[in-house]
């Protein structure tokens, strides 16, 4: 491989171009195709490449998205990207190209395997077979490794990371800046074990959160904290509890509150308003989430893709299903965009669009759409989370209603229709914290 890649550069030299700065990277880009050509035609796809663990990190993501563009190396790039050495070397060192990166999971688990739960498995053997002394550097590889699989939706993955995150940090020597690492840790913890619905251990995750912040002045920490309480009671089902650690949340909010949190309580907040039915005033507030989420995130973004959720299954269930079904089909459009379609998160929104589009079609008894799309969330739960038997169960039991033809679950969802606000302009801090209060002091009364 490494002639081929001389002979390349003198046949270069030979045509008249010199090798410098203006012509230096056509010459790289070409020895990069030229070590993957090689690859493709002599390695097996079982075994591994030796070169890769020598390279420096920007030529490593060099010839791994090269290797994406090779259908015949997918599977050497699945291996290759299942081995954390390899990727933590482009994930923490090589921020600037995580697109790239994240382009090449999405055609290595094109395979029909996914990457990030196999990847998880082994960082959590190499750093437990380790037992090396933990390091700042260390502790942040875990968190954003661990936020990461959170959010590309394998939740279970990621509470494993995080505990190992917790106990690294325990082995530090005690100070003010350990603490604030912990509080941190320990929320994105509270979230992964709420979206695993592992409620219990959520419930005690909480508890501790919530002691971790007894003396604590600071608004902007307790903001945090109090927006995890809520989402931890959201996914519990304490909808009261929800409300209430929500409005906590939302009378520390100033002008100077980031973007992300503000759409957060922006969105905890149209829950509340959809299930008190005051669908005007939930549309309204849900829209200022979402375009507020555009404007500061951009359309291909885990956060803008969030509050599009959020939207579609409030509208799903106060029956405005016209509207949910474009709303996951633009959901589904970016998740698949971000991390591909083998994720959990697909199979979720299939399940919902399966539903929808069930609905949609009682009127003609016409359910194909509606059967193709639960049909392929219960065969893509099954090979790519076959230990999580209530969700295939529950995506089971939804398929068992579109084949009867009727409805039998959601008996209690109201017949009503949500108004789609068109009103995109974006309230300030003062006037969301007055209309809410103002809103909360009417469903109260």
């Amino acid at each position: 491989m490494i002639p081929d890649i001389f002979n390349i550069i003198n046949k270069a030299r030979y045509s008249g171009i010199i090798a410098g700065p203006k012509t230096a990277p056509s010459l790289y880009q070409l020895s990069v195709k030229a070590f993957v050509k090689e690859l493709d035609r002599k390695c097996k796809p079982e075994t591994r490449i030796p070169e890769l663990q020598l390279l420096p990190a920007v030529a490593l993501i060099s010839i791994l998205e090269e290797m994406s563009c090779y259908p015949s190396l997918r599977k050497k790039l699945h291996r290759e990207l299942c081995d954390p050495v390899v990727f933590m070397r482009m994930f923490m060192r090589f921020k600037a190209d995580r697109l790239v990166l994240e382009r090449c999971l999405r055609k290595a688990s094109s395979i029909g395997k996914p990457v990030l739960p196999e990847l998880a498995n082994n960082w959590c053997m190499m750093v437990n077979e380790k037992k090396s002394e933990a390091s700042s550097s260390s502790i942040q590889e875990a968190m954003e490794f661990g936020t990461y699989l959170h959010e590309a939706g394998w939740a279970l993955q990621s509470i494993d990371v995080f505990d190992i995150a917790l106990r690294m940090i325990s082995q530090l020597k005690e100070d003010q800046h350990q603490e604030m690492v912990k509080l941190i840790c320990t929320q994105k913890l509270l979230r992964a074990e709420g979206s695993a619905m592992l409620i219990s251990k959520a419930d005690i995750t909480c508890n501790t959160l919530l002691t971790m912040i007894e003396g604590i002045e600071d608004n902007e920490i307790l903001l945090t904290v109090f927006l995890e309480v809520a989402n931890h009671h959201f996914k519990a089902k304490r909808i009261a509890e929800t409300h209430n650690w929500t409005r906590k949340a939302m009378e520390l909010m100033t002008e100077s509150t980031p973007a992300e949190h503000v759409i957060e309580i922006l969105q905890l907040e149209s829950i509340y308003l959809y299930l008190s039915q005051r669908y005007e005033s939930a549309g309204m507030i849900v829209n200022q989430a979402i375009h507020r989420a555009r404007l500061t995130f951009g359309h291909l973004h885990r956060r803008y893709a969030d509050t599009l959720y959020t939207y579609g299954v409030s509208l799903l269930k106060i029956n405005a299903i016209s509207d949910s079904i474009p709303v996951f089909l633009e959901l589904l459009d970016i998740i698949t965009k971000l991390y591909g379609t083998y994720t959990p998160h697909v199979a979720i929104i299939q399940s919902y669009l399966a539903y929808g589009f069930y609905r949609r079609s009682q009127a003609t008894g016409r359910f194909d759409m509606a059967y193709d799309h639960i049909q392929s969330a219960i065969t893509l739960a099954k090979q790519i989370i076959p230990e999580r038997q209530k969700v295939i169960n529950h995506f089971c039991g939804i398929r068992a209603m579109i084949l009867r033809g009727h409805e039998d679950v959601w008996e209690a969802v109201e017949e009503n229709r949500a108004v789609r606000i068109n009103n995109f302009y974006l309230f300030s801090i003062s006037e969301i914290k007055h209309l809410c209060f103002e809103l909360h002091d009417e469903i109260d009364a």
